[in-house]
């Protein structure tokens, strides 16, 4: 194998060595014709002379016309040959000049594709890396329009691309000459300045007023808003790469906050995304190690004060990180889509330990189960509660699957007949957090539940007057208007129970009754309430 690979890097120089010898070897060939040739031409030509012209004077006229002639046609081969040679170099040159051009066209052109956004024409992120080699006085503004996820999906990817160039065009009008803009992608721009420090917060200023007025796309006009972060060399970074990754995270802080706002990168604002990042590395491997563990919060019918059920609350208690709230990794869960295999084992998990509560001989209780939206938009999410359901033998409507006032808003037209197939199925459908959003009566009318939990913020706000609180009882009515089961979460004051019972309320939850429970707690809390 090692000879093989020696005679073959060895051919090719022999190649080369040939291709170069080809010239002196033509170059030998006519000189050796030309010598020959001319040889047999004196010989010859003397001997036809001598034969054929006896005068002597005769003979040397002759010889000299022969000279001549054969100097003639010398020059005349001599001017073939580098006429044609030229010529040849000629058409060559010109051909490699034309080449050469269209290689030029097109390295400009592949340069074009490779460094423009193809949508707005505008330089990309490769473009940026290419022409930001100097970073002095560099300031960066890295920008990301709010909600922009919702004009796509109500409005079309169409209308979203159209909207995109328009906020270009008009994010390089603003320009100063100096100043240059990048499309990074998506959403988002980056602007690079070398306005001094001091006039930064101006120019952002000057730039989040472009948004006050709206952006026409075709006969719609869309008003948008947008986030802003900012990072200046050398105090948040000395590379491009610490500049735009300390600008988008001081636009995250300006997003998770408050939208529609700049913010200048700070050391601190690193904290809780390292701590974010760390979440997301164990997170990974929390099931697989076992460390969540569910909590069963008791639902109370009003009318017999017998359980009506659970809610299932996951906790994590992390050997590194210590217990962690679900408010601070369902979010992470869900990002990351983790939230898929974990809503798995939390929804087996509940149905197991309803089965067992079945099966001690409380029959009645049914157990509720949080739903992310992630987990809904699967594909086979349906296929997924009703395999669970089979294997743990629980029967449908022992179930509660809980969605949020807010993923209905969102995903209303996605979600809707996932739930129907469920619910035909036997499964309940529980609107969880009502009340904490902006849902109408159209939505309670599109979805199909039989639960409706009114949100604790609105349980807080009744006072000890029931008479100063009307309108938790009016959605309860409502509900019960169109035959919803009601549920009131949070219940902690008999005032809110007295309330809760004057307007009938169905069930109610809270650490009035109980606080979530371990499932042998749970378990023991049914016996005694029996």
């Amino acid at each position: 194998m090692r000879e093989q690979v020696q005679y073959q890097d060895r051919k090719p120089n022999h190649s080369t060595k040939l291709q170069a010898g080809l010239p002196f070897a033509a170059s030998l060939r006519i000189s050796l014709v030309y010598l020959i040739c001319g040889a047999l031409w004196i010989l010859f030509s003397d001997q036809a002379l001598n034969a054929l012209v006896p005068n002597k004077e005769l003979f040397a006229r002759f010889s000299l016309i022969k000279g001549w002639f054969y100097i003639g046609m010398t020059a005349l081969l001599l001017f073939y040959l580098i006429y044609r040679t030229t010529f040849r170099m000629s058409v060559t040159e010109r051909k490699l000049q034309h080449q050469y051009s269209q290689l030029l066209q097109s390295r400009e052109e592949l340069r074009q594709v490779a460094f423009r956004d193809q949508l707005t024409g505008l330089s990309n992120r490769l473009a940026l890396y290419e022409n930001l080699r100097i970073l002095k006085d560099v300031s960066l503004f890295y920008i990301d329009l709010d909600d922009f996820k919702y004009v796509n999906d109500t409005l079309g990817h169409a209308f979203g691309d159209r909207l995109i160039k328009e906020i270009s065009a008009r994010l390089t009008d603003w320009l100063n000459p100096a100043e240059q803009l990048y499309r990074l992608g998506g959403d988002e721009w980056v602007v690079v300045t070398r306005q001094s420090k001091d006039r930064l917060q101006v120019r952002v200023e000057m730039l989040m007023d472009l948004f006050e007025s709206s952006f026409a796309v075709g006969e719609h006009r869309m008003h948008m808003t947008c986030s802003v972060g900012i990072s200046h060399f050398p105090t948040h970074g000395r590379t491009l790469d610490q500049l735009l990754k300390n600008a988008d995270i001081a636009l995250y802080q300006v997003k998770r906050n408050r939208k529609n706002s700049f913010a200048f990168y700070e050391d601190a604002l690193s904290v809780p995304l390292q701590h974010r990042a760390e979440m997301e590395r164990l997170l990974r491997f929390a099931m697989d190690n076992g460390e969540f563990v569910l909590h069963y919060q008791p639902q109370i019918h009003l009318g017999s004060s017998d359980a009506a059920g659970f809610e299932a609350l996951i906790r994590w208690n992390s050997p590194e990180l210590g217990f962690i709230p679900p408010d601070q990794f369902i979010k992470i869960a869900e990002e990351t889509h983790l939230i898929v295999p974990i809503g798995e084992w939390v929804l087996r998990t509940a149905c197991e330990f309803i089965k067992t509560v079945h099966e001690a001989g409380h029959l009645a209780p049914i157990v509720s189960v949080n739903v992310s939206v992630v987990q809904l938009l699967g594909h086979r999410y349906v296929e997924t509660v009703m395999n669970v359901l089979r294997e743990t033998g629980l029967d449908p409507r022992y179930l509660e699957l809980e969605v949020t006032e807010s993923m209905v808003i969102e995903s209303l037209d996605q979600i809707a007949d996932k739930l129907s197939r469920l619910k035909e199925h036997g499964v309940n459908i529980a609107l969880d957090d009502f009340g904490r959003g902006f849902s109408s009566l159209s939505h309670l009318m599109k979805l199909p539940i039989t639960t409706l939990k009114i949100d604790k913020s609105f349980i807080e706000q009744i006072p000890d007057n029931m008479d100063h609180q009307p309108l938790t009882g009016l959605v309860i009515r409502l509900a019960q208007g169109l035959g919803i089961k009601v549920v009131a979460e949070g219940v902690e004051t008999y005032a809110q129970l007295d309330y809760l019972k004057k307007y009938e309320c169905d069930c109610i939850q809270g650490y009035l009754f109980s606080k979530p429970l371990p499932a042998k707690q749970a378990r023991d809390w049914i016996k005694t309430v029996s």
